[in-house]
């Protein structure tokens, strides 16, 4: 009977722990959809601080938020056995669907990134350019960073603080890890999209991340490219056009490339892959 007492009580509390498992906890402000591995799982609202998510399966997924006129954001974000949380920044209005220049002007609301944070010992402060996070969670991603370098601080009572630079691709998903207990900073980007470039004439030569492609089709499609932004160059003979593209993390960047007069040279929009 003590025995059958002591198997009931570690179903209950294996129950209680698996209870937690697979919660993620999506701090955004209220009427942003929320996909999970591009299905809609929620719309963010004041009642839940967010948006929460409950029993997901344990694994790597992609995190998506959208909201109408602005540039959507994703996140990698790892499940294990105990709850994360997701910050979401600050959201960039989207670009215009065309342009007769380079879109050099669309270049700020698309200088958008985020970094997912964890470290050791788990519970710590996280500094971004003097912004203070709690970190209470085995994983934090903070959202809504600009492109470009940012200085990073992890720091604990009893430690000794330890920085580091870190720079922030458009579009692109970063991971940091503090080790406060060897004073070391790691950091890795994450993420990858795809590239559809439409064209008119439809033969073309694209030239992209180091490549050169012979387009005589309708699309030419490019996938498993990392997060960031790339220049990419678009020729016919006697005449090239250039400019630059926006991968993000699970979204396809649809380049509209015209060599036809009157019509813009460039059109890019943006969808899940």
């Amino acid at each position: 009977m003590r025995g059958a007492r002591f198997l009931l009580l570690i179903l209950v509390l294996s129950g209680a722990v698996a209870s937690f498992a697979g919660d993620i906890q999506v701090f955004c402000e209220p009427g942003v959809r929320v996909y999970l591995d591009d299905e809609l799982v929620g719309t963010c609202s004041r009642l839940d601080d967010g948006a929460y998510l409950m029993d997901v399966a344990e694994g790597t997924h992609t995190l998506r938020v959208e909201k109408d006129g602005f540039v959507p954001q994703s996140y990698e974000v790892v499940v294990g056995q105990v709850p994360i949380e997701v910050t979401v920044g600050e959201l960039a209005p989207a670009p215009p669907a065309t342009s007769s220049e380079a879109p050099a002007d669309s270049e700020p609301a698309q200088a958008i990134g985020s970094l997912i944070v964890t470290s050791a010992p788990q519970h710590c402060m996280v500094e971004v350019d003097g912004t203070e996070w709690a970190k209470v969670t085995p994983q934090l991603t903070i959202g809504g960073l600009g492109a470009g370098e940012h200085t990073v601080t992890f720091s604990k009572p009893g430690y000794d603080p330890v920085s580091e630079k870190v720079t922030i691709r458009p579009g692109a998903a970063a991971m940091v890890h503090g080790n406060l207990k060897t004073a070391e900073v790691e950091f890795a980007h994450l993420g990858r999209g795809s590239l559809r470039v439409v064209s008119q004439p439809k033969r073309c030569t694209v030239r992209f991340l180091g490549m050169i492609r012979e387009k005589t089709a309708l699309n030419l499609n490019l996938t498993r490219i990392p997060a960031g932004e790339y220049p990419i160059v678009i020729s016919i003979p006697g005449r090239e056009l250039s400019t630059k593209v926006l991968i993000s993390n699970g979204q396809r960047t649809i380049l509209k490339v015209s060599f036809m007069e009157g019509d813009d040279a460039f059109a890019v929009s943006y969808g899940p892959e």
